[in-house]
């Protein structure tokens, strides 16, 4: 197969026609074929993980492993040329066409609950994010109607977030925990800094924390963040976090 790459990560390629409505699973054997012979997806750091025969086209799920970590991304490959294009892709309704999500996944990395409203909004954040100190503030009693489920990642280059986690996470229950992180995202308390022996040596997180980082991270993958604050409905679609402050 000849290949050619139009757009990589960002691409929004509509796939308006042939397309099968029986929709099908590839196989592994199928999967790994098709990377053997799609030269742009032979590389040692790229997994093709799902693939489904849309017809004309292949739809796959791949994962890449780069220097802050795993990747998820979609890939679009031409059965008939064997072009291959990689982003989003959208069906002649103008629906965003994408694999069913792990529910599994994704409620394995929730870090605590709050609020009991009736609808569920999951909310990736970062305590030592601007832009997630901005939209704590903001949203501040205006989340009633959902329960929020709290997944917290301290992004690799904020220093100080994994301190902030450890202590948000030493609250004994699902309220406590809440406010603690209230106070540093909301109220600008320091009080985690007392968890900081030596400021320069990286803090180093108790091991049950290190465990549910790494849930967190992979629900973070699953839902496909790409930067925080992100929020998501029941059905785990993203929601524009400016409409939930409004």
């Amino acid at each position: 197969m000849k290949y050619k790459i139009l757009a990589i990560l960002a691409l929004c390629c509509v796939l308006t026609s042939g397309i099968n409505a029986q929709e099908r699973n590839l196989s592994k054997k199928e999967l790994i074929d098709l990377k053997k012979s799609v030269k742009a997806l032979n590389k040692p750091r790229l997994e093709v993980k799902e693939g489904i025969d849309r017809g004309n086209v292949y739809f796959l799920k791949l994962e890449t492993k780069t220097k802050r970590g795993s990747r998820l991304m979609n890939a679009f490959v031409d059965k008939k040329s064997g072009d291959i294009y990689f982003g989003k892709g959208y069906d002649k309704d103008g629906k965003l066409i994408s694999f069913p999500k792990d529910k599994k996944v994704i409620k394995d990395g929730i870090s605590f609950t709050y609020g009991d409203g009736k609808k569920d909004l999951y909310l990736v954040t970062d305590p030592e994010c601007p832009y997630c100190v901005k939209f704590e503030k903001a949203s501040k009693g205006k989340l009633k109607d959902y329960k929020v489920h709290v997944i917290l990642y301290p992004l690799p280059y904020h220093k100080k977030a994994p301190a902030m986690v450890e202590w948000i996470m030493q609250g004994k229950n699902d309220a406590q925990k809440r406010e603690r992180l209230e106070q540093i995202m909301v109220e600008n308390s320091k009080i985690y800094q007392k968890l900081i022996k030596d400021p320069k040596v990286p803090f180093n997180t108790s091991g049950k924390i290190k465990i549910m980082v790494e849930k967190s991270k992979k629900a973070m993958n699953e839902l496909g963040v790409r930067g925080t604050p992100a929020t998501f409905d029941e059905e785990f679609n993203p929601i524009s976090w400016g409409t939930l402050i409004k």
